[in-house]
């Protein structure tokens, strides 16, 4: 075991007390719009945390810090996306006021609005498709880093996930998007303490010029050039940066876990400035993970497995005491991601997949309290799902890209659409159709296709997606006007959406 009694007393109490004020919440829910965007009462402080937090769990430290220990500094270009994306976004409004204005609960309600309900099961397929292949990995990934850092034998990793999952389904169930946005503040504290505390203990025991000499001896030129041997055919050169910021753009606006936290926004000026300050909340988000795995390779040597890096590093790095305050604080963090997560993808699946086919059928809406217990159901469905999926799943290549993929198998679509759907009146459903299935092409390919092959032409699928997306748009609306379906009836066209 490599907690002390120390260190397991302050889990504990700290899991207990997540746990107490997800109960104190339930009274507190009293609908569908409560349980998942906490009746749009958010405010800027709570929600720029709050977005901040669902955005960081375990999984997340450890994807940055793979790269850095397989790359070396050029991995710290990563960041750069990411914040650019977040400050022209919440600058700007683009795509976010719109949506704000129009107060769904959920991306594909859209797309209901402005083209039709068969677009909206569609996308809706698709969204919970992808998202939930990417949540899919969270719980084997984090079960791993848990048992490695407590030091729990690597035969329990099913038993550390069923125990994990259990805890975090119990606490969304009860309070839903309320109960996790109560606890980030605390959750904030705790992260940014250890995320300090990592970074300038490591560089002291380590040694900065030991940390440059393990990236130089391991990687040479190509560990601290991002462009070498060229700007086109490095593996973080021009092609990688143009898919990041099309892809950190298209999940801002359109990845339900990040959406819900604008969604709960109290109005559109607080969901604007929640973007513009988390530019630089992100910023820091990856940079630190990407030099711990940096480090980790200078104090461990480059023959671990990349992964386990990071786990490996900080029992070796951290002492006791400490220990337990960061990992309660990684557990924090994971059970908001999951907890958001969870809330998201089953709120895709229950509202507008589940909740789509009915109205269909049936010509009415569900009620809020019936909305609600499907929501609650499908919650647990998804739990039951990922648990799978983390054992049998092997993940190739950079897990960060394989992250990526999943969740681009609807973004590059879903910008297209959003895009086009909010800024041009003229966007057809025949338009929004192919550039839903165009885009997802490109991610598709990656995900079946070797390992070598998907390494080398990573950027190019990530951005050649987003491509796709648009061609498929511009000749749907060419098809849709030349074979005038306007004029046959045959579509279902709304108003345009306007600014």
């Amino acid at each position: 075991m490599n907690l002390s009694l120390l260190d397991v007393g302050i889990i504990a109490i700290y899991l207990i007390l997540i746990f107490y004020s997800g109960s104190i919440m339930k009274k507190y829910v009293g609908g569908i719009g409560d349980y998942l965007v906490a009746d749009r009462s958010m405010g800027y402080h709570l929600g720029l945390l709050s977005l901040m937090c669902t955005e960081i769990g375990m999984i997340t430290y450890v994807y940055y810090a793979e790269m850095g220990f397989k790359a070396g500094f050029v991995a710290l270009i990563v960041a750069f996306p990411t914040s650019i994306a977040f400050y022209i976004v919440g600058r700007t409004g683009f795509i976010i006021k719109p949506l704000l204005e129009m107060k769904i609960m959920t991306i594909p309600e859209f797309f209901s609005k402005k083209f039709n309900n068969g677009i909206r099961l569609y996308i809706g397929l698709l969204m919970a498709t992808g998202g939930i292949l990417n949540f899919g990995v969270f719980p084997g990934v984090e079960a791993n880093f848990i048992n490695i850092v407590t030091g729990v034998p690597q035969e329990y990793v099913l038993v550390t996930m069923v125990i994990m999952l259990t805890i975090v389904l119990l606490y969304t169930l009860m309070g839903g998007m309320v109960s996790v946005i109560l606890t980030n503040y605390l959750q904030y504290a705790l992260l940014s303490v250890g995320m300090i505390f990592i970074t300038v203990y490591g560089i002291i025991k380590i040694g900065w010029g030991n940390i440059i000499n393990a990236v130089s001896s391991n990687f040479g030129e190509k560990g601290i050039n991002p462009f070498f041997p060229s700007a086109t055919e490095s593996e973080f050169g021009i092609g990688f940066i143009i898919w990041q910021l099309l892809f950190w753009t298209s999940i801002i606006v359109s990845w339900q876990a990040i959406s819900m936290r604008l969604f709960s926004s109290k109005d559109t000026k607080t969901g604007k400035k929640i973007y513009l300050w988390s530019s630089l909340m992100f910023l820091s988000r990856a940079i630190l993970p990407v030099f711990w795995g940096i480090m980790a390779l200078a104090f461990l040597g480059s023959s671990i497995e990349s992964l386990e890096a990071l786990p490996l590093l900080i029992i070796k790095l951290v002492p006791k005491g400490v220990l337990g305050l960061l990992m309660a604080g990684l557990l924090a963090a994971s059970m908001s991601t999951y907890s958001s997560y969870l809330l998201s993808w089953s709120s895709v699946v229950s509202q507008d997949l589940i909740g789509t086919i009915i109205k269909l059928y049936t010509g009415r809406e569900l009620s809020s309290k019936r909305q609600l217990l499907i929501s609650r159901f499908t919650m647990a469905a998804v739990m039951i799902f990922i648990i799978w999926w983390s054992l049998f799943h092997k993940i190739e290549g950079y897990l960060y890209f394989y992250l990526n993929m999943t969740g681009m198998l609807f973004i590059p679509g879903t910008l297209i659409c959003l895009t086009f759907g909010i800024y041009w009146h003229k966007t057809k459903s025949t338009g929004a159709f192919l550039a839903i299935t165009l885009g997802a092409i490109s991610p598709l390919a990656y995900l079946i296709l070797p390992e070598n092959i998907k390494t080398a032409y990573a950027s190019e699928m990530g951005w050649g997606g987003f491509l796709l997306a648009l061609i498929g748009m511009l000749i749907g609306n060419f098809l849709h006007n030349l074979l005038g379906f306007n004029k046959k009836g045959k579509t279902n066209e709304t108003s345009p959406i306007s600014e």
